[in-house]
């Protein structure tokens, strides 16, 4: 069991919450869900992507990203192409089954019409493609949208998705529906059904469950809290071990749970010389907000030579507002010739009141006069 590379993944996340057709209602918790799933996917806790590799649309951001099917599938082909270790696929809305009986997924300006469905909506099989040609070691696609059970016979098929023979290995597909029932979506909720529980599942973690929250054990949970609560029952298809590969880690599965006490594990561990312990407890400090274990982890990383990690945790630390990293960042920006950003974290570390940062302020004011 393991989490994902984060610099060699990719995310894809679509999701469609208001449609033009009064045939097809909209799904006002669907930008939630969009919202709170990327939130796990890029946090220490979780995933760990950078926010730059979990594409999702941007209604702030002229033009919008990822509302037409041409913006859809030009992002998806650089994802399959730049993913190395993951890539996640995740689509929200309606499902639709086309006059061929194939399954299409809604986008905003979707037509109902059957004979129109097809030339409106986002082909299944488009979608099939471009995992098929993923150059990712693991696939994986969630489907929260009704009718979504029809991709599990697709993904399943040992007949290539490109030229009719090739396999498609290493692809796991988690769908909120079997083909034949609608998924639900609960008037007022913030998430849809299967969404929600998904994300309750990966932000709270169980005590029932080992260390890394693993996509079959993800399904297993959904599997029996879904139908409990009166909806359809999820399905699951994985080949090879993808089923193996974590999301998150277990939020409830260790033995220690206050975050301080996170930290003087860490310090402890290291002091014995054990830095992969010490790094696993610095991540869990880190995942409730800590953004000294964010600095320390970043140091260590530095340590061990992993440059983008250690300066990715560096930055997560400064942003949570660490004086100490702030001032680094301030400092290194400064040697690299950039010194706009090296006043700029110079002065939010000297705003802190450290004595240091303030020094260094002062001197590079002087040298910009």
């Amino acid at each position: 069991m393991r989490l994902p590379d984060p610099m060699r993944s990719r995310a894809v996340l679509l999701g469609f919450d208001t449609f033009t057709d009064p045939g097809l209602p909209d799904l006002p918790a669907v930008k939630n869900n969009v919202d709170d799933l990327v939130e796990v996917l890029t946090s220490p806790w979780g995933t760990a992507l950078w926010d730059k590799h979990c594409g999702r649309r941007r209604e702030e951001a002229p033009p919008v990203f990822l509302a037409d099917l041409t913006s859809i599938g030009a992002h998806l082909v650089t994802a399959a192409m730049e993913a190395e270790d993951l890539l996640l696929v995740y689509y929200a809305g309606h499902g639709l089954i086309g006059p061929d009986g194939e399954l299409y997924l809604s986008l905003p300006e979707t037509s109902s019409e059957p004979d129109l469905v097809a030339w409106t909506g986002i082909p299944f099989s488009l979608v099939r493609r471009a995992l098929a040609n993923a150059r990712a070691d693991s696939r994986v696609l969630i489907l929260d949208c009704c009718f979504s059970g029809l991709a599990i016979g697709a993904m399943a098929t040992t007949t290539s998705v490109v030229a009719g023979q090739l396999e498609v290995a290493g692809t796991c597909t988690l769908a909120s529906s079997p083909a034949n029932r609608p998924s639900n979506a609960p008037d007022g909720a913030r998430h849809t059904a299967y969404t929600g529980e998904l994300l309750s599942f990966l932000q709270h973690g169980t005590a029932d469950a080992p260390e890394y929250l693993t996509l079959q054990t993800i399904h297993e949970h959904l599997a029996r809290a879904l139908p409990s609560k009166g909806h359809p029952r999820p399905e699951l298809r994985n080949t090879q071990t993808v089923g193996r590969l974590a999301l998150a880690r277990n939020r409830a599965h260790s033995g220690i749970s206050d975050p301080a006490a996170m930290v003087r594990e860490a310090v402890r561990l290291e002091r014995l010389g054990d830095s992969v312990g010490a790094k696993r407890w610095y991540r869990e400090a880190a995942g409730s907000g800590r953004s000294d274990a964010m600095r320390e982890l970043g140091r260590l990383e530095e340590q061990d030579g992993n440059r983008v990690p250690a300066g990715m945790w560096r930055r997560s630390a400064a942003e949570s507002g660490d004086p100490s990293a702030m001032y680094e960042l301030g400092v290194t920006s400064w040697h690299t010739g950039d010194l706009v950003q090296a006043e700029r974290w110079l002065r939010k570390a000297a705003a802190t009141g450290l004595p240091e940062a303030m020094e260094d302020l002062a001197k590079l004011l002087r040298r910009r006069s």
